[in-house]
């Protein structure tokens, strides 16, 4: 397997989705790219098109619906516009032949049949010259980078944890640190400006299909930016250990967690790595993934996918063959067995019931080795409950179908059950069918099986780092930085929290480099409290749009770089952000933002350009403390809102400005902002709310006074003092 090759070809296929969207825009104005797209596909293209179209969820990207499957289609469709664009026929024709060849190489790649270097290295070849064609200079950069490489990975697999700093660094207290951005790289959709946020939305269907991201349905890709986290490794050895014939622990595994809790990502993990079999070994991204003693001895095992978006709970699915497929045993059966397994139970199919035991298991025994993968089931239930199936619902015939599963599966060697559930019943529906519906499932799958979390809780420093970034950086830089902030830390920690100054915290800011570990644990533990936040994948999904904010300013940043803190995030460049706040907190939270903390009305700006030379000015520090005041006021009562040695862990910074500065800023903004709160209970903490506090009050009596009103107050209090001196 050459990674190399595949990553480029991820690479490519997403630079090619945003130019077949945007030519298509450009000449057909006023009609849907889709339908115009669409319309001149073939007719088996069409129908692959539409089975796409069923599989996206709603957070999809509909660029997405451009693929490999497609694209010399599209070359072919419209060739007399492409002539047109391009000068001349002969160049269409290039283009054509260009994009034909790269299909058939990515077509190898993923069916994982080798290539030699001659094949690969035109690949490569072909690629820029497509690249060269339609003008698209940082593809042909990106990939002669990625092709001039070497074939290991560009990111460390393991990231060894220290107890002490290096002591090999030297550096001067004075000397500037070097910013995050020259150490380290953010992967090419970052870099390039076309970071689709949708993208951290996994979705399994589009993988089972071959279609939708490329992060997701090429292993390659989607490996180099996995982290390995100990409850994926736990259950890729379980999985493939089962499939190889092995005697193992429960063969029915639930993974329970909330929203972005990671469940997803592991399914998409165990499909590839199944999918992949003895080739997974070939890979320097999936080699660390199993124990040494474990090793795939299957290469064409069966895995079946349902997802919520799988079968039309009314209308039922058509498939290739012609057949009509109503329910989730019926997918399965036809998933594992073909026709002849969906004969077997075709009856139970088409009258939505939940068929025996004794038909099922002869599909599994026939089938084996087989991975089944049931993601979104209590969704698919919920609406299953609508429709009617005798005195029942089809919800009620799916649960009942799930009882009989793990039983038939505990039963069949070499096959394997993984079902998601959600960790509560208002990520179902708010209402008792969602908790009944849950409840049941939890009573068939949770308590027969065995649960996994699929992301330990500091283990997202990592993942965070793994999807965002092409490597983590030089580690002596990093030892350097570290050293840096752990000096200020101890020469300030009566200003911090008792944990600055422990070698424990500095650990956690190796693991979250080249993010202050406050701003993820910001997302993570505040914002995460409300079952409403996507947990890792909205932390990855804010941490992103961050990233790619700074990195597109990264020339007009000013002051230390060395780590991205919350005091550096621009809500103004980050509608992702302050449209997850206003979602999470409600629509008036607009106004508090804007009042207190970003734009040039905002109280925090004003301060910070009442003298742009001094550090409060130069810092912009008032913003950032607002904006960090800010961010930690999601959560619940008794977590919101910032002590103030909590808040100079946020942003303190080494040579910069001092912590006393803090301290001022704080004072002015304390005095004139409009939504600021604190209190003195214990540790005086600060939390911005929506409810306009005295200043807002006071303010909007000042402005009812006039000049008038005050000349005559003046003049009225000397009259009165007049009078009582003459008598």
């Amino acid at each position: 397997m050459n990674d190399n090759l595949s990553k480029a070809l991820s690479i490519f296929i997403e630079a090619m989705r945003p130019f077949v969207v945007g030519f298509l825009l450009e000449k057909f104005k006023n009609e849907p790219w889709e339908g115009v797209f669409f319309a001149r596909l073939k007719p088996d293209k069409q129908n692959t098109w539409n089975k796409a179209v069923q599989s996206l969820s709603a957070d999809s990207d509909r660029k997405q619906l451009v693929d490999y499957s497609n694209l010399s289609s599209f070359a072919i469709a419209f060739k007399q516009e492409l002539t047109d664009e391009l000068g001349s026929s002969k160049e269409a024709n290039k283009l054509i032949s260009y994009l034909q060849e790269i299909q058939e190489v990515r077509n190898k790649c993923n069916h994982y049949q080798p290539l030699d270097e001659d094949e690969i290295d035109r690949a490569f070849g072909t690629m820029k010259l497509v690249a060269k064609l339609l003008q698209m200079p940082d593809l042909v950069t990106e990939i002669d980078t990625i092709k001039n490489r070497g074939n290991e990975p560009t990111i460390q697999i393991e990231t060894p944890v220290t107890t002490e700093a290096s002591s090999t660094v030297s550096f001067s207290e004075d000397s500037p640190l070097p910013a995050w951005y020259t150490n380290v790289y953010p992967h090419y959709d970052i870099r390039n400006g076309s970071l689709d946020e949708s993208v951290f939305a996994a979705n399994l269907s589009e993988v089972a299909m071959g279609i939708g991201q490329e992060v997701y349905s090429n292993p390659t890709m989607f490996f180099e930016k996995t982290y390995i986290t100990a409850g994926l490794r736990d259950i890729a050895n379980r999985v493939v250990r089962a499939l190889n014939g092995e005697e193992t622990d429960n063969r029915v595994i639930s993974l329970q967690t909330g929203f972005g809790g990671g469940k997803t990502h592991t399914l998409i993990s165990l499909y590839h790595i199944t999918k992949t079999g003895k080739s997974l070994l070939s890979s320097a991204y999936t080699q660390h993934i199993l124990d040494s003693k474990v090793a795939p001895q299957f290469e064409n095992a069966q895995v079946a996918v349902f997802t919520n978006n799988t079968t039309d709970v009314s209308q039922g699915r058509t498939t290739d063959d012609g057949i009509t497929i109503n329910t989730l045993w019926g997918e399965l059966a036809y998933q594992l067995g073909g026709l002849e397994g969906y004969n077997l139970i075709k009856k139970n199919d088409i009258e939505r019931i939940s068929p025996a035991a004794n038909l099922f298991r002869p599909i599994l025994e026939k089938s084996a080795a087989a991975l089944i993968l049931i993601d979104e089931l209590a969704d698919y239930c919920n609406k299953a409950s609508a429709v009617m199936i005798g005195k029942g619902s089809l919800s009620d015939q799916t649960i009942g179908f799930m009882q009989t599963l793990t039983e038939v599966v505990s039963s069949v060697p070499r096959c394997v059950l993984i079902a998601t559930l959600p960790a509560s019943a208002t990520e179902v529906a708010s209402s008792a069918i969602g908790q009944q519906i849950l409840t049941a499932l939890e009573n068939r799958i949770v308590r027969v099986g065995t649960s996994i979390k699929p992301v330990e809780d500091e283990e997202i420093f990592e993942v965070v780092r793994r999807r965002l970034f092409d490597n983590i950086g030089n580690p002596q830089v990093i030892e350097l930085v570290l050293n840096r902030y752990k000096n200020t830390y101890h020469n300030r920690r009566s200003d911090l929290p008792n944990q600055a100054d422990r070698m424990e915290y500095i650990n956690k800011m190796r693991k979250s480099y080249p993010f202050h570990p406050e701003l993820i644990d910001m997302f993570r533990l505040k914002w995460g409290q409300d079952s409403r936040f996507q947990r890792t994948r909205g932390v990855l999904r804010l941490l992103a749009s961050i990233v790619k904010d700074l990195w597109t300013r990264r020339g007009s940043l000013t002051g230390t770089q060395a780590l991205i803190h919350t005091s550096d995030v621009n809500l103004s460049n980050l509608p992702t952000l302050t449209g997850t706040i206003t979602s999470l907190m409600g629509s008036q939270w607009e106004t508090v933002i804007h009042a207190d903390v970003i734009g040039t009305s905002s109280n925090a700006y004003k301060i910070d350009n009442e003298d742009p030379n001094n550090n409060i000015g130069k810092y912009n520090l008032t913003q950032g403390i607002a904006t960090t005041i800010l961010m930690a006021s999601l959560g619940n009562l008794q977590n919101k809102g910032l002590t103030i040695e909590e808040l100079k862990l946020c942003i303190l910074k080494p040579s910069a400005f001092n912590h006393s500065e803090v301290n001022s800023a704080l004072n002015k903004l304390e005095q004139v902002a409009h939504y600021l709160y604190s209190t003195n209970v214990g540790s005086r903490s600060y939390w911005f709310q929506s409810k306009p506090n005295i200043n807002i009050l006071v303010n909007q009596a000042k402005a009812e006074i006039g000049q008038a009103d005050i000349s005559g107050e003046i003049i009225n209090r000397l009259n009165a003092q007049t009078r009582n001196i003459s008598k």
